[in-house]
């Protein structure tokens, strides 16, 4: 698959999880938690906290989309490195009883991982 082509979906999903977590993180904490007040509070904050982290990924990939190969599967590397620890997160997250998290709350991340190894096994310019 063209390395272009990936690092824009993955890119432009990022970025849209960025923009949804600040304005829908009461809801998406409602959804998800079956905490107390507190805790709902403080989950919200987090959601609004790690926006940010999700831009800069979501940048870095829409920006580096004119690299050559190499440097597009270093990338794609890196992201699927760093997934691994948030897939164990995920699924703790999904087997803890303060939860209502499935696997189709992660369905975005599963669809960027696999479509990172496919591009990083099979590039295309």
């Amino acid at each position: 698959m063209k390395t272009k082509l990936t690092l824009t979906v993955i890119g432009v999903i990022m970025i849209l999880q960025s923009i949804a977590y600040p304005l829908f993180s009461e809801t998406f904490t409602d959804m998800m938690f079956n905490v107390g007040d507190e805790a709902k509070e403080a989950l919200t904050l987090f959601q609004i906290a790690v926006a940010p982290v999700f831009f800069m990924v979501g940048l870095m990939m829409l920006m580096a989309r004119s690299t050559d190969i190499k440097t597009s599967k270093n990338l794609l590397l890196a992201f699927i490195i760093g997934y691994i620890p948030a897939f164990i997160a995920f699924y703790n997250l999904a087997t803890s009883p303060l939860t209502n998290a499935g696997i189709a709350d992660f369905v975005p991340d599963i669809l960027m991982f696999g479509l990172a190894i496919f591009t990083y096994i099979k590039p295309k310019s």
